[in-house]
Parts: C-alpha cells; sequence; structure tokens
C-alpha cells in the first residue's frame, strides 16, 4: 500500500510502499476514504507526543472495514466507520466507567504509539471502530472524530454550557475553535470569538459567532469582553491556545460562578488568587478530547447537520505536507481534509 511515512520524529513524510496491514484476533482492517488535519499532528510529528518512528501518522479517519479478526464481532467486512483516537485498555475504573480519556493503563494515540491513516489501509483494534451514521459523510465523520468530538465534550462535561451562557472562544478561527463555535451555538449560547486576524474572525462569523475580538487592535482584552457584557463577564471561557497569556485572559475575563477551560497545550502558568476564587466559586478545569459514548454522540449530531464540517484546504493524502505548510504559515482557515480517490 500507498503510505506517508515520518522516518524520524522532525521530519517531514514521505510517501513509501508498505506491506498492507493484517489485523490481529481483535483487531479490523479500515479502507482509508478521508483523513481530517490539524496542528496536533505537526506536534505529533516532532516527537512531543512520545512514541517511536517511522510512523505513519493520522488520526482524523472515515473509511470501510476490508478485513476483520478472528474473535471480531462489532464490526463486519463493509461497515463504514470512524477512529477514536485514544489507545485505552478498556478494563480499568476510568473506561469501564466511561470515561475513556482518563485510562490507567493509557497505552497511547493512533498514529503515534501504532500506525494510523496517512495510508490506503489501517489496522487497529476494534474498540477504535465506531460505525459512521446514515447519511453522514466519510470527511464529515472524520472531522467529528477530534475538531468535533473535542468540543462535544468540553461544552457538554467540562464547560456545561447553557442555553443562557455568554461563552468566550479564544482562538475560534481555528480548526477546533471554528467547530467550537457551532457546538457552543447548538448549546444555545451565546459567543464572543477571539482571534488574530479578522479573516479568521469573519469565518467565526460565518459559522454563528456573535462578537468578534481581534486581539492585535486591543490593548486590554479582559476589559474588551467586559465591554460586550456589560461589565459582567463571560458564564464560560474555552482557551484552544494553551499559553499562560492567554488562559490568564480566559480566567480574568469570567463572571461569578463562571468556568475557564484549557483545551488546547501551551507554555506557562497563570495566577489563580485563592480567596476571590472561593468567593466568586469560579472553577478552573482542563478538557482532553472525548469519550467514545461523545464521539458517537458527535457523530449522530452531525448526521441531522446541526454541527458541519469547516474545510479550509482539501488534497491527496500523499500531498500533506502542503496542508503542514499552510498550518505553520497561519495561512488555513478551518480543518485540512485529505482524499483517498
Amino acid at each position: 500500500m500507498k503510505a506517508m511515512v515520518v522516518q524520524k520524529w522532525g521530519e517531514k513524510s514521505v510517501l513509501m510502499s508498505r506491506p498492507d496491514p493484517k489485523p490481529g484476533p481483535r483487531e479490523a482492517v479500515m479502507r482509508v476514504r478521508a483523513a481530517g488535519v490539524g496542528l496536533t499532528l505537526l506536534n505529533m510529528r516532532n516527537g512531543s507526543f512520545g512514541g517511536e518512528a517511522p510512523r505513519i501518522m493520522g488520526h482524523e479517519l472515515g473509511g470501510d472495514i476490508v478485513e476483520v479478526g478472528s474473535d471480531v464481532t462489532e464490526v463486519k467486512v463493509g461497515d463504514r466507520c470512524a477512529v477514536y483516537f485514544y489507545l485505552t485498555c478498556h478494563r480499568c475504573r476510568w473506561c469501564r466507567g466511561g470515561r475513556e480519556t482518563l485510562c490507567e493503563a493509557f497505552k497511547g494515540f493512533v498514529g503515534v504509539h501504532r500506525d494510523g491513516g496517512y495510508a490506503e489501509y489501517v489496522s487497529l483494534p476494534v474498540e477504535n471502530f465506531l460505525h459512521i451514521p446514515q447519511g453522514l459523510s466519510y470527511e464529515a465523520a472524520a472531522m467529528a472524530t477530534d475538531a468535533v468530538n473535542t468540543n462535544w465534550h468540553c461544552m457538554k462535561e467540562r464547560a456545561r454550557i447553557n442555553p443562557h451562557d455568554r461563552v468566550l472562544l479564544i482562538g475560534a478561527g481555528g480548526g477546533v475553535g471554528i467547530h467550537g463555535v457551532q457546538v457552543a451555538k447548538a448549546f444555545g449560547a451565546q459567543v464572543i470569538a477571539m482571534d488574530v486576524s479578522d479573516e479568521k474572525l469573519d469565518l467565526a462569523r460565518q459559522w454563528g459567532a456573535d462578537y468578534l475580538i481581534n486581539v492585535k487592535h486591543e490593548s486590554d482584552l479582559v476589559a474588551a469582553v467586559k465591554k460586550l457584557t456589560d461589565g459582567a463577564g463571560v458564564d464560560a471561557a474555552i482557551d484552544y491556545v494553551g499559553h499562560a497569556q492567554t488562559f490568564q485572559v480566559a480566567f480574568d475575563s469570567l463572571t461569578t460562578s463562571g468556568r475557564a477551560v484549557v483545551i488546547g497545550v501551551g507554555k506557562g502558568d497563570i495566577a489563580v488568587p485563592t480567596r476571590p476564587l472561593m468567593l466568586s466559586e469560579k472553577i478552573v478545569t482542563g478538557s482532553r478530547h472525548s469519550t467514545r459514548t461523545e464521539l458517537i454522540e458527535t457523530l449522530e449530531v452531525m448526521a441531522r447537520g446541526i454541527v458541519k464540517p469547516v474545510i479550509g484546504m482539501r488534497t491527496h493524502f500523499t500531498e500533506i505536507e502542503s496542508i503542514f505548510d499552510a498550518i505553520v504559515s497561519e495561512k488555513l482557515l478551518g480543518r485540512g481534509a485529505l482524499t483517498y480517490d
């Protein structure tokens, strides 16, 4: 099969020929039909997620099951499936309780600790395959597996968005943030989008953002948020960037009992004064991907057209480096998508 292989972490992927994968007893092989690309892949490629190279990356995937192992009953040949990102034990208290993101025997990530889907075929544990609902395209299903379900988990479980909430999204024009705009609106919230360019903010407005803040045009970002909320602040602030500076803005922009949630992984620490935190009952928390159940919910929501994929660039999987270049140069609006025809 054709595959894009990262031979050493830190190097670009190159087109190579690899043997078609064969499934183990509790595994299945999927022919990949569509894939997503985002900033996380660049962090994987530089080795910050661990794992060993050579490696075929790619975890946002949709395709058809073409072969199953001897002990597999959950999927069959011909099933349309999407891929769950995490490799988990399925037996610890967190997995059995439906919170796989906190698995005590975590085995790593698809595309990092075992080969992913930037190739014609991918073989994975059967638990990593989830059925695509009727009417949902392979491409939309691929977007669901990271860019959308990450937001679904965040809005539902961590930020706990309600219809009356005002929500600040920092990095709203990025590949995950732009889908966060849609998910927050689906929960009934009023959305304040914050980003670094008018182009990204225009995209956020197209997908439902109510107010826009360009960080390059404001000297005091918290004051800008407070102005839009009549001095009160927001009920939830979600930081897709994850640097100390951006998350400090998220926290300082909260109203009483507000929730600050970090999704992006950046650098630095914020200052959280304990007494005001106690008196206001604000919440500071993180949000990590989603559970398998939440991915199933995300697929169903997208099948109903409530959230739609926002694709800024589309190319054949053998040309993936062109999307990485667009991400590095900050020219990609929305998510990157790969085709396999």
